[in-house]
């Protein structure tokens, strides 16, 4: 089981606020790959409890034990049941496709994360309207102290070679989405810690789905 940080924080939590740029108020990555992220730490989280598990790329819940985290245990109840909640899901026994799950959840993971943020009075949510029309939300960060203790913890799990399961985690998850580069993570740190994408289930399907989502990009505009 994945040891709690004295934050109290979920993985979903702290990767949110490690994606955070605290004087933009908004992501420093794109929000959908941030979002992907969100979604496969509840995974991460919950894999650490023994509630989940991967199977030929589909969610399986050997063991639905309820973890008593609000976050974790809404998706996990959705997931015994065969379904996220989301129209179209796979009928129970089945199991959920991961990438798939990933699509569909990671904005609600996002809400989740930020409404227990704002909570604990970490983020403050501001949403507004571009040209007066189009919604957006940002996220001024009200407690610096939390978001700098956050970030300083990512910095130095790297400095000691990522030594533990969450700290792993967090930081495969930062590779998949793009936001180890904009945390400063040097190249060659990237590279050595490559392969801990591949070897995390959720961390490599979030990888699969920016590559993929590059690529659906790149072809649009061709």
């Amino acid at each position: 089981m994945t040891t709690p940080p004295a934050t109290g924080l979920t993985m979903a939590e702290e990767l949110l606020l490690l994606g955070l740029h605290p004087e933009r108020s908004r992501f420093r990555v794109q929000p959908r790959y941030l979002r992907y992220g969100l979604a496969a730490a509840v995974l991460a989280e919950l894999e650490g409890y023994g509630s989940v598990a991967e199977e030929r790329g589909r969610i399986v819940v050997p063991r639905p034990l309820r973890t008593g985290q609000p976050l974790l245990d809404q998706f996990l109840d959705g997931l015994a049941a065969g379904s996220p909640g989301s129209p179209g899901s796979a009928g129970k026994g089945r199991g959920e496709h991961l990438q798939r799950w990933l699509r569909r959840n990671g904005e609600r993971v996002e809400r989740l994360a930020v409404d227990a943020l704002v909570d604990r009075g970490a983020i403050r949510l501001d949403e507004q309207r571009a040209l007066g029309l189009f919604p957006y939300r940002r996220y001024p960060v009200r407690d610096h102290g939390l978001h700098g203790q956050v970030l300083g913890s990512f910095h130095a799990a790297l400095e000691r070679g990522v030594p533990d399961r969450r700290s792993r985690v967090l930081v495969g998850l930062a590779l998949a989405t793009d936001l180890a580069t904009r945390l400063g993570v040097p190249w060659r740190v990237r590279r050595e810690l490559k392969p801990l994408v591949r070897e995390q289930w959720y961390a490599q399907a979030v990888h699969k789905q920016v590559n993929s989502d590059k690529a659906a990009a790149n072809g649009g505009g061709a």
